[in-house]
């Protein structure tokens, strides 16, 4: 991979990160939150992704997102107002900006003119675009010799405040030379201004010396540069720097220090690196460096003529930063890393896990006796392991935020199209999991929700002629629990019309007709490959796809879905999801002297068989009754066709929890302990059992499966030799 394909790798991961930041901040603007910090937060974003487009010539994505940024600059202004149409374009056009994206990552071409409309639209609202406006507007004048904005307002004053640094306002003086490459790359000096206007008054001298006669004149010359004043109680070299941070290397800037506010100080360029060197140099990416380190990056440290006396108080994060200024400001520094050299980390960890494992095994109790400095070390070495395990695993973890962002803005569509009223909480959206599992939740999570706003939640007049309030409500929630992560779509509709859903079912072949279901397995019929209660097709539902996704995905990465129904009340459906899909806490158990572990966090309790309460149903099934609870029997031996002893007395029950409520119980030969194992995919190396939820690699090198307890409950005792 060449230098240029680095770089576009990591503009392109920068892009989702922004794009993920644009869906927060359009999901708080759609709610009522207007105000500066969420504009400015968006028009970063969306100049951050047109100023990299622009680098690597990706020209579709950046003439539109250069009109976007039009007209996010004139909401900033309050020239546009940003009543709920502007925020309706503004989402729509933010989901063409992703589209653009997606095709400059893939290498395709979308539609010549998509896009066009809404770029249209933005034309409309701003008068005609840029040219268009008038600069009275903008309380700036232009003049041969200098040119004065005054001060932006309140809002956006208040969205760059700092503290003060002084009784009397400072004063700073800064020289600004363009390069070619500043407006190749499509940024526009004007919009530096008006920024710099909004920390104090500024005076602005444009030099014209250089202008040459018409007949030497070059289209693509520079020969335009300026002479910028500040006077300002609020800024700072570094907030006058975030100014031009978008633009670094591509112009020559340097900044003086005069007036009471700081010491004078003789005018010194600030170095800052062009592109070409740093495609020349690659460097790691995303590392922030502490405010005032100089020691960090020289090519960003502060001239010492320029430095001031730091706040006693920590300066505010400039809004749209994404933290990124506070986390300089606090001494926080961040890393990008390729997640296959994490998963190669997380790797080598279960490894060194299966290693200390074997160890600790090969040490019996002469051992143990005679070299118990060795013990003693061996001790150690599990703690640090397990704690480098927990390490690696917490740089795996992601807040669900990163999911659950998208759905206000499903949400908000699925009404439009429905003609319903619908409103979406969310709740524990900033509970980590593992990476690879959030990055499989997208679909099914669209669906369940495309699902309770179709078929759950009730039209308005509906709602109120059963008493409800016309509004429904759609609850997304996470939590921890145990080893799991738990995973709830709720609603308070119409809940789901077993009678029809039997009906369907019937009609279609997948029940018997003269077969007698629970209702929790009704429930469990839309799961089916094919299966829909819509009387038509829409581009919501109707082909029988939507819930069928959801459970075949949440059973890739090891999870299950769990349905719970009220007529007239509404519906939840929960997922249960793993933590993690790499080290597990099992207990490890005996069947006919073969090993098989179960998910520590599925164990409710154990009983010695021979206290356990069976019985039977007419079909010969046994059942556990436990504390005036029936549960399901699944005899891990004969399940899987292996021969055992008959005597049950010596044997155990391991309680499990399968899903939601519901329980079964395993009959094993013996229980052996707890400890720790590195999952190994069956799939991969193998094929799918039902009932096997993959294998493992004991300490002393033999191999145990993994117990599917939410498989083994669906399938029961049917042999299947494994």
């Amino acid at each position: 991979m060449s230098d240029l394909d680095d770089f576009k790798a990591t503009y392109f991961d920068e892009c989702s990160e922004l794009l993920s930041e644009l869906e927060e901040q359009f999901a708080a603007i759609d709610e009522g939150e207007r105000g500066a910090d969420r504009l400015n937060a968006v028009f970063r974003a969306i100049h951050s992704i047109k100023g990299g487009a622009s680098a690597f010539g990706f020209s579709g994505l950046v003439s539109f997102a250069h009109a976007f940024e039009t007209l996010l600059d004139h909401v900033r202004d309050g020239r546009v107002p940003l009543g709920d149409d502007v925020v309706s374009l503004c989402i729509r056009s933010n989901d063409i900006v992703a589209d653009f994206v997606a095709a400059a990552r893939s290498g395709t071409e979308l539609d010549p003119g998509y896009g066009a409309e809404e770029i249209a639209r933005f034309e409309s609202l701003c008068g005609g675009g840029d040219d268009d406006a008038p600069m009275e507007e903008f309380d700036i004048e232009f003049t041969p010799v200098a040119v004065v904005l005054d001060q932006a307002d309140d809002d956006v004053l208040d969205a760059f405040e700092a503290p003060p640094l002084g009784d009397t306002p400072g004063r700073w003086e800064i020289s600004f030379r363009p390069h070619p490459a500043l407006y190749e790359r499509a940024n526009d000096p004007l919009l530096l201004f008006r920024e710099l206007a909004s920390l104090g008054e500024i005076e602005v001298q444009a030099h014209v010396e250089d202008l040459p006669l018409l007949a030497d004149f070059e289209p693509f010359g520079v020969y335009c540069s300026w002479s910028i004043s500040l006077t300002s109680d609020k800024a700072d070299s570094e907030a006058i720097r975030e100014v031009f941070e978008f633009v670094e290397g591509d112009c020559d800037i340097a900044i003086t220090a005069l007036g009471a506010a700081v010491a004078p100080a003789e005018e010194e360029p600030l170095d800052f690196p062009s592109f070409d060197s740093l495609v020349a140099e690659v460097k790691p990416v995303g590392v922030a460096a502490a405010a005032g380190d100089s020691e960090a990056d020289p090519a960003l440290a502060e001239p010492a003529a320029h430095k001031v006396a730091a706040p006693t108080t920590p300066e505010p994060e400039a809004p749209g930063m994404g933290g990124q200024a506070a986390g300089r400001s606090l001494g926080m520094q961040s890393i990008r890393v390729d997640l296959d050299k994490v998963d190669r980390v997380v790797n080598m960890v279960g490894e060194l896990v299966i290693t200390q494992s074997m160890l600790t095994q090969q040490m019996d109790e002469n051992l143990r006796a005679r070299y118990q400095e060795l013990v003693r070390g061996l001790e150690v070495l599990a703690q640090t392991t397990r704690g480098l395990q927990d390490s690696v695993m917490a740089i795996r973890a992601q807040p669900v935020k990163s999911v659950f962002s998208r759905m206000p803005r499903l949400v908000r569509e699925l009404a439009t199209k429905t003609g319903k009223k619908i409103r979406l909480e969310m709740i524990g959206e900033n509970t980590e999991i593992d990476k690879t599992v959030i990055e499989q939740l997208s679909d099914p999570l669209t669906h369940m929700i495309r699902n309770s706003a179709d078929h759950g939640i009730e039209s308005p007049a509906a709602r109120l002629a059963a008493g409800k309030s016309e509004t429904g409500v759609i609850r997304l929630s996470a939590e921890q629990a145990g080893g799991n992560i738990l995973i709830a779509v709720e609603d308070d509709g119409c809940g789901i019309n077993r009678a029809r859903v039997l009906e369907v079912a019937r009609d279609r072949g997948v029940v018997g007709p003269d077969q007698q279901l629970t209702d929790e397995q009704i429930d469990n019929l839309i799961f089916a490959p094919g299966f829909s209660t819509a009387e038509a097709v829409s581009d919501i539902s109707g082909r029988g796809v939507g819930m069928d996704v959801v459970l075949s995905n949440i059973k890739k990465i090891g999870g299950s879905v769990h349905v719970r129904s009220t007529p007239g009340q509404g519906t939840r459906m929960s997922l249960r999801l793993p933590l993690t899909l790499a080290v597990l806490d099992v207990m490890l158990v005996s069947v006919a002297n073969c090993p098989y572990v179960i998910p520590l966090s599925s164990i409710v309790e154990t009983i010695q068989c021979a206290r356990a309460d069976f019985g039977r149903v007419p079909s010969g099934s046994r059942l556990l009754q436990v504390r005036g609870e029936y549960v399901q029997v699944v005899d891990l031996a004969e399940r899987f066709g292996i021969a055992h002893k008959a005597d049950d007395s010596g044997r155990f029950v391991v309680l499990c929890e399968a899903d939601g409520n519901s329980r079964v119980a395993l009959i094993v030969d013996e229980i052996i302990g707890q400890q720790q194992v590195v999952i190994k995919s069956l799939e991969e190396n193998f094929e799918r059992i039902e009932g096997i939820a993959g294998g493992t690699i004991l300490g002393d090198g033999s191999v145990a499966l993994i117990i599917d307890v939410q498989g083994l409950r669906f399938t029961g005792n049917r042999k299947n030799a494994a």
